[in-house]
């Protein structure tokens, strides 16, 4: 990966960035993305330097990573470790001591290029939980039906705010 910069490129081989919130981790680590049109200031300043909080909510075999940042409203990501590129997965440790580095990266969908960036951890214990529930993943595969169908059927009974109430763990950003 070349190297992230406001107002740089993201990746310049990508014409087309769908909308939302999406969340991975591989052997490059945490990431959470913002594809936003045209994000307003509010909006990048948020990311950037407003207070951040993350909750975890587990469905099946399918991680949701809650997120919410500033004055933005609480978002969700789903997340599956056989979505995954063969050669880009790992499994993570699992400890007691770790606070997992999260990289947030804001993109501007109508340019391509960063809108914002953030580094930062998760707290001890929700990074046991997150190691937890993705090692717990690769132990069992899930599909791209399955996934879709778990997140189809989570998304047409609950609200983002409905998984914020029934999530299990939660942190701030660098705690």
């Amino acid at each position: 990966m070349h190297l992230l910069a406001v107002g740089q490129p993201y990746d310049p081989s990508i014409s087309k960035w769908p909308q939302g919130c999406h969340y991975n981790y591989d052997s490059s680590g945490h990431w959470l993305h913002y594809l936003f049109r045209n994000p307003t200031e509010a909006e990048r300043s948020s990311i950037q330097a407003g207070e951040a909080q993350f909750g975890l909510y587990i469905h099946g075999p399918i991680i949701f990573l809650l997120h919410k940042f500033g004055d933005l409203l609480w978002n969700d990501a789903p997340y599956n470790w056989w979505r995954v590129s063969h050669e880009s997965r790992e499994i993570p440790e699992v400890s007691d001591e770790i606070h997992a580095l999260l990289k947030v990266v804001m993109v501007d969908t109508a340019t391509g290029l960063v809108a914002a960036l953030r580094a930062l951890t998760f707290s001890a214990p929700f990074t046991r939980r997150l190691h937890e529930a993705i090692r717990s993943q690769s132990e069992h595969p899930a599909g791209q039906a399955l996934h879709d169908e778990i997140v189809n059927d989570v998304y047409g009974r609950y609200t983002t705010e409905d998984l914020v109430g029934m999530a299990e763990i939660f942190c701030k950003g660098g705690e």
